[in-house]
């Protein structure tokens, strides 16, 4: 087995943890497949912060036997062991891992007959997998996909210049027959990378923190006669610039800055119903009634609701313009309609 440490710079802030859950301990598994009925865990790579320092570490099989992924498995196992403590625990961080490490990690230990060092831990409860965080906020991202290496790449992440797939288990096979050394600094240059792409895409999770409310409205007004302006302030780091459109709203992010503009109609703002199905749209009125209100109208003036048509409208009056609490409960009614909250 061959044991690999390297030392990276934190690109994050030292006390960067949305979480809040203790020390994110990022980790990775590489395997000979995607199947492991049929495949073995070759490496596990795991990073954890120290300050302003990303520490990496990562076991390698130096044969492709059982006996060989078996000592991988307890020596990553033992470090773990050593690591924990009651008074700084880990916070587990995948990237996919919900579908593929976790459950490959378990499968193969109930093969080689050895406890799971993540259960073990007690780490696999809560583990956070940010591509399940990316997925869920997929419209925003300008990315052709959502591999982890693309959203790194994004951020300002270097280009990955090491074997992925295919090229990356052949890399492992010619290392086994070679024990070239070359073959081995390939092998654990992919995983470092994606141990820094996982700690970089962290930032990422700043931006559900803005749409559940971290934000101070700096100014609202009406622009252009029929668009009503939101004007904010982030209160987290918003890393990149972003535009999003949907339902008639636009919305630009800059890292200082987010403008939200909703279009105004004599002086009324649309207000959506999450609950659509118990509602119906009044095209001649253009608004929605409770469907219970419905047996009472003509079924020749109203038609089934969507998100797209389930609102009524409100005024601009006194009570909204001079309350923040208003304007924060329609921008979150906003962020609903795009899905970025909750």
């Amino acid at each position: 087995m061959k044991i690999h440490k390297t030392t990276l710079k934190n690109t994050l802030p030292p006390d960067f943890n949305p979480a809040n859950a203790g020390t994110p301990l990022l980790f990775d598994i590489e395997t000979t497949g995607l199947t492991p009925d049929l495949s073995a865990i070759f490496m596990i790579g795991c990073g954890y912060i120290a300050g302003d320092r990303l520490e990496v570490i990562q076991w390698l099989s130096d044969s492709t036997e059982l006996c060989g992924e078996l000592e991988v498995l307890r020596a990553f196992s033992d470090w773990l062991e050593s690591r924990e403590a009651p008074d700084s625990s880990f916070h587990l961080i995948t990237y996919n891992g919900h579908n593929f490490d976790l459950p490959f990690l378990q499968s193969r230990c109930d093969q080689c007959g050895i406890r799971n060092p993540l259960s073990a831990a007690g780490l696999t409860k809560n583990a956070a997998d940010l591509y399940r965080f990316v997925r869920n906020y997929k419209p925003l991202w300008p990315v052709p996909d959502l591999k982890l290496k693309s959203m790194a790449s994004w951020l300002g992440g270097g280009a990955a210049s090491a074997p992925e797939g295919r090229r990356l288990i052949r890399a492992y096979h010619d290392y086994i027959r070679t024990k070239d050394s070359k073959y081995l600094e390939l092998l654990f240059l992919h995983n470092t990378q994606d141990l820094s792409s996982l700690n970089l895409i962290r930032i990422l999770c700043n931006y559900s923190a803005f749409f559940n409310g971290a934000f101070r409205i700096a100014g609202t007004g009406v622009f252009k006669k029929d668009i009503f302006e939101f004007i904010m302030t982030p209160e987290v780091c918003l890393p990149k610039s972003l535009s999003y459109e949907a339902f008639d709203f636009h919305m630009d992010m800059t890292p200082s800055e987010v403008r939200i503009l909703a279009p105004v109609c004599q002086g009324k703002l649309r207000y959506y119903h999450e609950d659509f199905k118990n509602y119906v749209y009044l095209p001649e009125e253009d608004y929605v009634i409770p469907k219970s209100m419905a047996s009472y109208i003509d079924r020749n003036h109203w038609i089934k609701t969507s998100r797209e048509n389930c609102y009524t409208w409100f005024s601009l009056d006194h009570n909204f313009m001079n309350s923040t609490e208003n304007q924060k409960n329609y921008l979150s009614m906003i962020f609903r309609l795009f899905g970025f909250s909750g």
